[in-house]
């Protein structure tokens, strides 16, 4: 009987092999939930920041007004914003357009509303597959009544 204690004293090489095995397969789906739960994170990440600067250059226009906002590009403020935007890994477009107000009553002097769209895509981020933000604002004259 002494024999038999001795030899089932350790456990055999395929019984080693179950177990890691079956840890593998527990642990593998826990790896796989953290590592997508990551890259949401980082996408998440990209966004927000891609955010915070086409909404801060959407307000820099608006804070300079009509005239001064369609010479964005040539403002110091902006060319910041653009630069550290290309720090982080964005790209800061811009673009704006005058529109017609219409209709108008006969005779009266043409007027227009600038429409300021800034653009901000990821470039040199870690995931660029997030699609450019669109950030728009339409800026009146102010020397003219609406009403």
């Amino acid at each position: 009987m002494t024999d038999l204690r001795r030899t089932r004293a350790a456990f055999s090489l395929i019984e080693i092999l179950v177990v890691v095995m079956l840890l593998s397969a527990g642990i593998l789906p826990i790896y796989s939930l953290m590592k997508s739960g990551q890259r949401r994170i980082v996408r998440a990440d990209t966004r927000v920041i891609a955010t915070l600067f086409g909404a801060s250059a959407l307000e820099l226009a608006r804070t300079l007004g009509y005239d001064r906002a369609q010479k964005l590009p040539q403002e110091k403020d902006f060319v910041e914003i653009r630069e550290s935007a290309a720090k982080n890994g964005f790209n800061l477009e811009f673009a704006c357009n005058l529109q017609p107000l219409v209709p108008l009553p006969k005779g009266a002097k043409p007027v227009y509303l600038l429409r300021i769209i800034i653009t901000v895509t990821a470039t040199g981020r870690t995931f660029t597959d997030i699609p450019p933000l669109r950030f728009v604002t339409i800026l009146t004259d102010p020397r003219y009544n609406y009403y």
